[in-house]
């Protein structure tokens, strides 16, 4: 008997006996073998020699499920594999489908002034420096957003840090531990190997890759698994091992059950409100008539002035101020008003950028932009205006980690 081969073997030739009994094709062994050698060509596998061609029909009917023949199957797989090649799993994760966990993922924050950490970002190393870069500034580099920020290394490792979560609030929300925590962050450096974003969960720190030093906005990513006894969730975006400058912006954070790599900026989420000053009766020049103690970060919009009497003789003026950390400071050049003989105006904070930031008070030591009041100026010569309110309009960062955090994080 003939092994199975896998070469073309064609069948043997076969002629019928002419009647005489002494013509036409012997069936003997050497016609045999060559009739097995042709069926083993066609049907046989010498890589699979244990599968029979009933075995491979039998998988093509499972494989093609309900559908009516294998054609319609591999139409359908097709198209499968065509949506995943326009939308990956990461990219789902880092866009709708994930919600940023960062505030002040833009850099808009900046109440302790442009050349100090902005709101919710703290800056680590010895004399290493921040500055707030951007939209009507010298240095106009921004990616997301009008700002960035600006980290500059001088002898020692430095970086910005956004902490999520720490001691009693990671604590809280502890079945964190050995999820996945997926960050990005553009960043631009015309130094190679100096800039890259990190995750500290208290036991390790994750590293992603350096920006290439090309002097190109770039979107950089680490993501990490947080250790089964990590205690605390820290985002750094860091300058190290030689001295040198990046910016960073727009930053996301989100959490994932698998180890996927952030695939785009996603804005983190915010709500738009307004501290309401109510000033019954008539208008009178004073100051501090009234004030607001906030508990979280964000900036103020716009003001908005509204009376039921108008005033009269000239306009009536409100000043809004917030503290700076010594003095209650304007956050306006041109202040809102009500102009004479009108019931509403309004203005945007055009004064010291940091006086229209704010964050949280907690305790006896506001920190600067933690409080804001209201003061009246200017009233009218004949009627002074009655009954006015005065709407101070804010954007404010959610973070949905917030029922974990410490009342004063």
């Amino acid at each position: 008997m003939s092994d199975i081969t896998t070469s073309g073997t064609p069948a043997p030739t076969v002629t019928n006996d002419d009647g005489t009994g002494r013509t036409g094709t012997r069936l003997n062994e050497a016609f045999y073998n060559a009739l097995v050698d042709s069926i083993n060509d066609q049907v046989a596998s010498a890589t699979n020699p244990t599968l029979r061609p009933q075995d491979t029909i039998d998988e093509v009917v499972t494989a093609r499920a309900a559908y009516p023949d294998l054609d319609a199957r591999l139409d359908d797989l097709a198209l499968a594999s065509s949506i995943t090649s326009l939308v990956t799993t990461s990219q789902v994760m880092g866009g709708l489908g994930g919600v940023n966990l960062i505030r002040n993922d833009d850099f808009l924050v900046w109440p302790d002034g442009d050349s100090s950490a902005p709101w919710a970002w703290t800056l680590t190393g010895a004399a290493a420096t921040v500055a707030r870069t951007g939209t009507g500034l010298g240095d106009t580099n921004r990616k997301v957003g009008d700002f960035a920020c600006l980290l500059t290394r001088a002898g020692t490792n430095c970086y910005i840090q956004n902490s999520l979560l720490a001691g009693s609030a990671f604590t809280r929300a502890n079945f964190l531990a050995g999820k996945y925590v997926a960050f990005g962050m553009w960043v631009k450096c015309s130094t190679p190997n100096i800039a890259r974003l990190q995750i500290n969960d208290g036991i390790g720190t994750g590293s992603g890759s350096y920006h290439t030093g090309g002097g190109a906005w770039e979107f950089l990513t680490v993501t990490r698994q947080l250790d089964a006894s990590a205690t605390t969730l820290l985002l750094r975006g860091a300058v190290d091992t030689a001295d040198g400058s990046a910016y960073f912006s727009g930053a996301t954070a989100i959490l994932l059950n698998s180890s996927l790599t952030l695939g785009q900026y996603q804005p983190s989420p915010v709500v738009y409100g307004a501290m309401h000053f109510a000033l019954a009766g008539n208008l009178t020049v004073a100051t501090n008539q009234g004030r607001v103690i906030l508990a979280r970060g964000g900036i103020v919009k716009d003001i908005q002035c509204l009376a039921k009497t108008a005033p009269t003789g000239q306009a009536a003026i409100f000043d809004v101020n917030s503290w700076d950390g010594a003095n209650y400071t304007t956050m306006c050049t041109t202040k809102p008003q009500l102009a004479d003989g009108v019931v509403a105006g309004g203005a945007q904070p055009d004064g010291t950028y940091a006086r229209r930031c704010l964050r949280g008070a907690f305790g006896a030591s506001p920190g600067a932009g933690s409080i804001v009041t209201l003061d009246v100026d200017q009233v009218g010569s004949g009627v002074a205006g009655a009954d006015a309110v005065v709407e101070v309009r804010m954007l404010q960062y959610a973070s949905p980690l917030e029922r974990f955090l410490n009342y004063s994080d």
